[in-house]
């Protein structure tokens, strides 16, 4: 689950606490996009650019939800991907050696933007869940639909083939656990 959903899923979780009203279809929105990743990447862009398009029905998704819930469309990728060579969880990860330029630890990284978004950060390393690093993981460029319509991909939507909670880059290799994540996390163990 992405970090981004993990915060709306708090931010709901804190007004249902306070007894502030969560409209059910901003519920709804964020539970389905926790359980079943809700709409893609592209099928919320092309909705997004493209407003007064009905959908087509092409799917369950888009018959039922609209053309931001299509199920349909295929990710075309930056590298081929190999066949992962999995290792036996965590403890055989390997971790990055140093922070990369666009950490999503640095201070000024778009993931810390968000408040949320920031504390899930800080409280990762806490709780001993791994934070990846994105080097060497495959992404889409392109978004393709059946219908030919393509969508450019977002840079920073990797997406990486998982087995046993593990990322794997393009190569087959394990990803690299996040420098940033890895520094924090050696001062919690060190209780600091």
């Amino acid at each position: 689950m992405s970090l981004e959903i993990e915060a709306a899923l708090d931010v709901i979780d804190m007004a249902d606490a306070m007894g502030v009203a969560v409209p059910d279809e901003l519920r709804t929105k964020v539970t389905s996009a926790a359980v079943c990743g809700g709409g893609s990447y592209p099928a919320r862009a092309w909705a997004a650019e493209h407003p007064d398009d009905p959908g087509t029905g092409c799917c369950w998704g888009d018959a039922m939800g609209g053309p931001e819930d299509c199920t349909c469309w295929v990710a075309e990728y930056d590298q081929d991907q190999q066949p992962p060579r999995p290792i036996v969880g965590v403890a055989e990860a390997v971790r990055q050696p140093r922070m990369c330029g666009d950490c999503a630890y640095r201070p000024d990284s778009p993931e810390r933007t968000l408040a949320h978004t920031a504390m899930k950060l800080e409280d990762l390393p806490f709780d001993g869940s791994p934070f990846w690093c994105h080097q060497g993981i495959r992404r889409p460029v392109r978004w393709r639909h059946p219908d030919g319509r393509t969508m450019p991909g977002a840079a920073d939507d990797y997406q990486p083939p998982m087995v046993a909670g593990v990322p794997y880059q393009a190569d087959g290799s394990a990803a690299l656990l996040c420098a940033g994540w890895a520094v924090r996390r050696d001062r919690v163990l060190r209780g600091g």
